[in-house]
């Protein structure tokens, strides 16, 4: 993708070709690692294992490895860069499913999504002002507020347009793999994703996050985005430094049209009754896709009342276990009832059990409301 340039029909077709290909190897791969490996042994530690599958040669230098297969470029996908004693750096295709992800409402990923395409079409423009061609993107906000589906978003899309996204797990030897990519790849476009920056920073040393988003190898060609819980804790030189972070927004809880999108296409039965489906809208502001997500699990498939599950959802929400409570006191995972639910949600469910009873009558069937129990 030299040119980059949104692909036609047909390239767009060997792409999605690609796709499948790469995700029929990689699952094969797995399925004899798995048999081979624990998780994070080195893939080449077991030589025979490796002679045993291979079926040509990789040449480095004067030396020649056996290998299963060569290729001038990695298939569009999401990769971590890992290094083995045995070969040094290397790209390990992640098992990702992002073809099913769904895509929410929010003006705020929808604006960083636009300005990353906009940035790919700029290369001429970076050139001839003498800067590298790179941006960088930092998302804050409340846990469980999308900022991860904001990364497989952008994720996607490049990977779509033929291109590889990069998970990092350690900054430098990311930053030395990405610089065996350019070298192999000069004109791939990359997306490197930090997810949880702040613990990133604090697991490695900062020095070598920083030099890797400075460009210290001059990797042209790559946007960097990153995500964290807690902006406050990120130093300035990190928060506060354009070519570094060029970009800081904030990613909010799901809206209301968001969380009308999420409700009725992981739950459909809702999209059948309006009037129900306002009621869960309503009495799940503020919640993270994690808190819808139980919503549906506790009432859909265990039969909870929806009062009752907002109360111990709200609970949680707001108060943080701790070793020194009474027992009895807090009830996390299962609400005990004592503690008043909001009157508003509650009386207007229970209309509506009234109204779905009536309803029920009417048309023959039998319907149980959970008081008569």
């Amino acid at each position: 993708m030299s040119d980059n340039k949104t692909p036609d029909a047909k390239e767009l077709a060997e792409i999605e070709e690609m796709h499948r290909i790469a995700d029929e190897e990689a699952a094969k791969a797995r399925s004899r690692e798995d048999r081979r490996y624990t998780s994070g042994d080195d893939p080449w530690d077991d030589q025979e294992a490796v002679a045993s599958r291979s079926s040509m040669w990789s040449k480095s230098g004067p030396a020649y490895f056996p290998t299963e297969e060569t290729t001038n470029r990695l298939f569009p996908g999401q990769y971590t860069v890992e290094y083995s004693h045995g070969r040094g750096i290397y790209f390990r295709r992640k098992p990702v499913n992002i073809d099913k992800l769904l895509v929410l409402p929010d003006t705020t990923t929808e604006e960083i999504v636009a300005g990353i395409e906009k940035f790919w079409d700029k290369q001429e423009t970076f050139k001839n002002l003498g800067f590298l061609w790179k941006r960088g993107i930092l998302l804050y906000g409340p846990p469980g507020g999308g900022k991860t589906s904001t990364l497989q978003l952008i994720s996607k899309k490049i990977i779509d347009k033929g291109g590889i996204s990069v998970f990092v797990k350690d900054p430098k030897m990311t930053a030395e793999g990405l610089e065996v990519l350019r070298r192999i790849e000069p004109e791939r476009p990359i997306v490197v994703l930090l997810e949880d920056i702040d613990s990133i920073t604090e697991k490695h040393s900062e020095h070598d996050v920083l030099a890797m988003l400075d460009g210290e190898l001059q990797i042209n060609n790559v946007v960097f985005i990153a995500t964290t819980n807690y902006p406050e804790t990120l130093e300035d030189r990190i928060v506060n430094r354009p070519s570094r972070f060029d970009v800081v927004r904030q990613i909010g809880m799901p809206s209301e049209e968001a969380r009308r999108l999420y409700l009725t296409t992981m739950n459909p039965r809702l999209a059948e009754d309006e009037e129900e489906l306002e009621l869960w809208i309503e009495a799940s502001k503020d919640y993270s896709i994690a808190h819808l997500k139980e919503m549906i699990i506790a009432i859909e498939a265990l039969d909870q009342e929806l009062p009752e599950v907002v109360e111990r959802l709200d609970r949680m929400k707001d108060c943080k276990p701790s070793s020194e409570d009474d027992f009895g006191e807090s009830d996390f995972g299962f609400s005990s009832g004592a503690t008043p639910i909001n009157k508003l949600i509650n009386r207007k469910y229970r209309d509506l059990v009234r109204k779905q009873k009536r309803k029920a009558r009417n048309v023959g069937n039998e319907f149980i409301d959970p008081d008569d129990l």
